[in-house]
Parts: C-alpha cells; structure tokens; sequence
C-alpha cells in the first residue's frame, strides 16, 4: 500500500492538498492530511476543521482523505525565538505523529511532503520501483517561488522522502526529510512562498526560520514579487523564469488547459 501524508496550517495551502490528492488519487490507499492546534513556533492556533478543509477538496475522491485533527500540545515546545528548538523538537513531530494514529505494515510506503509540495501523479509508479530495492528514496521537485509561474531556474529542491513503514517505524519523533536514495527525475514541484504578501507576514511569525522575520513587511514583500528578487539573501541567485499555467513542469492538476 502507498499512502501521502502531509499536513498544513493556513487556507491558502487548500489548493496545493486538492492538487496533490489529485495526482495522488490513483495511487494512494489513502491521503493523510494532519492539521494541529500548534504552529512551527509552539505557539497555540485555531484550527480551520475538516468542514472547511473538505470544502476545498474534489467531492468525487474524499473517499481516500483521513484528516487528522491533533493536539501537539504534549509533545513541543514553545520556541518563537529558538529556531533549534523548532528543529529539533517541534518539526519532527509534526512531520511524524501521524504515525501514533495510523496502522501501517512494514512494507507500506509513505510519501512525506509539506503541503506545498506536489508529486507528479507518474512518480508514484517509479516510486514504489525504486523502493523495491531501498527502504527510502529523497524526492527532487522544481522550486517555484512567489507565484505558481515563477520557476527558479537551476535550484533543485530536494527534501521531502517516499519510505517503507519499516525504516522510520522506531524512530518517533523523526523529520522524514533529507534521507534517502536520491530520484534523479524530478518527482514534482515545491511553490515555496507561494502567497500573496498579507500570508507571507503571517508564516514569517509562525514558521521555523525567525532570522527571516525582517522581512515581514507587506511593502517589502510586495515589491520582491514584482521584480522578482530575494530580500531574504540579497547573495542568493535568484534566476526567475516566468513559465506558463500549461507549462509541463506545472502538475497536470494545476495546468490551465
């Protein structure tokens, strides 16, 4: 069996869970979605339910969705200044408590991405080949930054893993990220930052990098998407391609057709 898990905390990721269940639907026994009562910082959030969450999602393949509503409470810490902490602490939980509430064998495969992280609906069956011969492989996907258009051009983002049950099983709580046999091909597409410049404020003070919160000024935010550059690392390279919605590296679930 091979299951998507992810999670989120904002309304705008809704159209990246829709895009990935569809690519995923096919695939998957089911597509995992946690939300939790705590951001990256500790800090408590309201959660947005799965009435709203539900709402967002095609109809016709809920049948897959497990939506996990979870307290964190117990388990991070409060850190809003301590980005260590987030780290170490509170991210691994929240990529890997899912495992507390979800019966797995062995040799089911999870795909672990964040919620603005789409795998191309043909990478599932490549997938599974390559883990008939590894316990996990590391997932390479095209960076886009800003817009869903905006492509990063020659910046790999490699993170997220597909992995047997059996390889992270003992190790709770674990970041299900940056392990694994590399996949060459890229397997889909991160759109960091993908928001308009009111949400960009709201992570910057909620997510698990506090050096970047002087960016987090609308302003500021506003006229980096428009001229496409990096307030955040001014030495950064950031080569922007502007690309069309039926682009082939967009997911087939987001293309404008």
């Amino acid at each position: 069996m091979i299951y998507l898990k992810t999670y989120f905390y904002v309304e705008h990721e809704f159209q990246f869970l829709a895009a990935n269940l569809k690519e995923s639907y096919p695939h998957v026994e089911k597509f995992i979605i946690c939300e939790f009562n705590r951001t990256h910082t500790g800090m408590p959030r309201k959660m947005l339910g799965w009435e709203k969450l539900s709402g967002s999602l095609p109809s016709e393949m809920l049948d897959k969705v497990l939506y996990l509503p979870l307290d964190l409470s117990e388990h991070t810490v409060p850190a809003y200044n301590d980005e260590s902490a987030m780290h170490r602490v509170n991210e691994p939980v929240m990529r890997s408590i899912f495992m507390k509430h979800v019966e797995f064998k062995d040799d089911d495969i999870v795909v672990s991405v964040d919620a603005d992280e789409i795998i191309y609906e043909k990478s599932y069956s490549k997938i599974q080949e390559l883990l008939k011969h590894h316990s996990a492989c590391l997932l390479n996907l095209h960076q886009f930054f800003y817009k869903k258009t905006y492509l990063w051009k020659n910046k790999d983002f490699i993170a997220p893993i597909a992995a047997k049950y059996s390889y992270f099983k003992h190790r709770f709580p674990c970041n299900l990220r940056y392990e694994g046999v590399p996949m060459h091909e890229k397997a889909g597409c991160h759109f960091s930052w993908c928001m308009n410049p009111k949400e960009m404020v709201y992570k910057l003070n909620t997510y698990s990098h506090p050096q970047y919160r002087f960016c987090a000024d609308e302003g500021l935010l506003t006229e980096a998407i428009a001229k496409k550059t990096y307030p955040f690392d001014p030495e950064e390279n950031f080569d922007i391609e502007e690309i069309s919605l039926d682009d082939e590296r967009i997911p087939q679930s987001m293309r404008k057709v």
